[in-house]
This record gives C-alpha cells, sequence and structure tokens, in this order.
C-alpha cells in the first residue's frame, strides 16, 4: 500500500485580511501589524503556500500537513482550496485557541486518505494565553487502521531562551499528560496506539522541555520500554551537516520544528508505523534566501522585511507512514 505522506509547517502569520471581522480585542492588538494587510496581500501569501505545498512528496503533496500561525479556520480554508495536486480533495481540522495574538495550530487533511474519528484539545495554563495543544484521531480508510496526530505551537522565546525555558518546560509537561493518558490502560487508553506528535516547539531536542518534560528521546529501546510515555524523536540524525535546522536565527540553524512518535509508531507490527530514515526537512531553491535561510513572506507593516516572493521564515519538515 502506498505509504501516507506527513507533513508540518509553520506558515508565519497567515492572518486573514486587515479589515477582516474579528473580536475587539483581538483588532486592536493586531491593528499595527496588519497595517497594509488587505485581501490581495493575504491571497497572494496563500499562493506563495500553496505553491510550496505542491512540491512536497515529489508533487504527490502530503495526505496530513500540520500547521501553526494561522488565525482562523476561514483563512486555513482558502489554503486548503488554493493547493491544487490531482487525487488530492483537502480538508480543515481546525482549533481556536484563545492565543492573545489569535493564532492556532491545525490541520489540513485529504479525505480520499484520512477520515477524522475525533479531535480535542488541551489548555496549556499560562499567565498569558498561549497556543493549545491541537490533536486529532484519524482513521486510514483503505485499512481501517487509527492514530494520533498532535500539533503543537509552544511558547516563543522572544524574551530570550533562559527567561521563556520554563513555559516550554510547562507546555512539554502538557503534552506528557496528555500522551500518557492516551497510552494508560488503567484510564483506558492504548498503550500501543499509533501517534505522531509535531509542531514548532521553539526547543531544539537537546533542551529540557523536550527532554525531560515532554519525554523525548533518541534511544528506541528507552520508548519501547516506557512506562511513562517516552517519544522516539525523529529529528537527531538530521542535526549535522552544513545546515541542521529548519530556522536560521542569526547565524545558527535551530531544530525548532520536530516530529516525535510514540511506543505504537515503531512496533514492526503495527499497523500504522513510522518510517523512521524517511524524515526531512523540506528546503526547495526557490524557498531559499540568504545564507540559506527560508525566504519569508512577512508582512507590509514591516516595510524592510517584507517580500511578496517569499514564504516563510521556517523550512517545513515532512515523514512518511507505512500501513
Amino acid at each position: 500500500m502506498p505509504n501516507i505522506n506527513i507533513a508540518w509547517w509553520n506558515l508565519e502569520n497567515l492572518f486573514d485580511a486587515e479589515h477582516a471581522s474579528r473580536d475587539p480585542k483581538l483588532n486592536s492588538t493586531l491593528t499595527h501589524e496588519l497595517k497594509g494587510w488587505s485581501a490581495a496581500v493575504r491571497d497572494r501569501k496563500i499562493s506563495q503556500l500553496a505553491n510550496v505545498i505542491e512540491l512536497m512528496f515529489d508533487g504527490a503533496g502530503p495526505a496530513l500537513l500540520g500547521v501553526c500561525e494561522v488565525e482562523n479556520e476561514t483563512v486555513l480554508k482558502r489554503l486548503a482550496e488554493a493547493i491544487n495536486i490531482p487525487g488530492r480533495d483537502y480538508n480543515v481540522i481546525s482549533h481556536a485557541s484563545h492565543d492573545a495574538r489569535g493564532i492556532d495550530v491545525s490541520f489540513i487533511v485529504d479525505k480520499n486518505v484520512l477520515n477524522v474519528v475525533e479531535k480535542d484539545h488541551q489548555v496549556v495554563i499560562k499567565r498569558n494565553a498561549t497556543r493549545d495543544i491541537f490533536w486529532a484521531r484519524l482513521k486510514v480508510q483503505t485499512t481501517g487502521a487509527e492514530f494520533v496526530a498532535v500539533a503543537n505551537h509552544w511558547p516563543a522565546r522572544s524574551s530570550g531562551q533562559y527567561a521563556s525555558e520554563p513555559f516550554r518546560m510547562l507546555a512539554g509537561e502538557t503534552h506528557a499528560y496528555i500522551v500518557s493518558n492516551m497510552l494508560d490502560e488503567k484510564q483506558g487508553g492504548d498503550k500501543k496506539l499509533p501517534i505522531i506528535s509535531m509542531g514548532d516547539f521553539n526547543d531544539e531536542p537537546f533542551n529540557r522541555s523536550m527532554q525531560e518534560y515532554l519525554l523525548g528521546s533518541r534511544d528506541p529501546g528507552q520508548v519501547r520500554f516506557s512506562r511513562s510515555g517516552h517519544m522516539l524523536n525523529l529529528m537527531w540524525p538530521l542535526m549535522q551537516g552544513h545546515d541542521p535546522g529548519s530556522y536560521l536565527y542569526g547565524s545558527l540553524w535551530n531544530m525548532l520544528d520536530q516530529f516525535l512518535v510514540s511506543y505504537g509508531m515503531v512496533r514492526i507490527d503495527s499497523q500504522v508505523r513510522v518510517k523512521v530514515d524517511s524524515v526531512a526537512i523540506f528546503k526547495p531553491d526557490m524557498m531559499k534566501g540568504k545564507s540559506g535561510r527560508a525566504r519569508k513572506f512577512s508582512r507590509p507593516s514591516e516595510k524592510s522585511k517584507y517580500d511578496s516572493d517569499g514564504y516563510s521564515d521556517h523550512f517545513p519538515i515532512t515523514v512518511e507512514l507505512m500501513l
């Protein structure tokens, strides 16, 4: 059977148009940064993003695309409709969080491949509202096998790595709580449940939030025998070479965008199993700017940075699931 193509991408501030209807408080928060963000600019951004998505997996595109930095379901549906890949029929699995800037984590899913069984979310309890952790239980149409996809966009490093790290530790502990409950058979879970977690974690695989709180590991044996919900972090093999990361900050590459999988995703007899060596950072030449960094789109309000031929400040990441 064909593999199931999975991708994750931070879309870099995909907002609805400047004068779109939104909550008055949110509208006030966004007034300055959305100045000049017209419907035409929004649609240009969507077209640029769709062009990249259409190139993924040698033109076959993803069956499931996790995204963050999207304002609402309306603008995400515009993106889903703009993706033109023969045989794909995309739908949106969305969730509106209470983030202070109104940006969400969501999924775009191919209805020809996957059915949505259920979706849910967990608020990350933080003094200032941040993105919820959002997940969907999906069923493969051809086999009936089910797996869970989890979407994350953890608190940013804008106040500095050290000062903001506790917030991501909090998100990591929340994530571990969610996964542990899914796997805990005493709580009605299934320890063999295939789970793939993806996101912009705003930390790297070696940071404490990822290793000590989310319980992300580079050791398959630790994941196999864990009773605490350890997950295998698939990004470790990519953290070497010329440009080892999905996001370039200054002159340093950061592996902020990551895939992690549960024991149920690496079991040989699992009905949905990750192809570990398929994980990659998708860096088409057209997306590369100076120093190989992702060519960002930015916004008209940032005149010196706005680039209508740009895409996002993050590169997408991709992986394949085997049936």
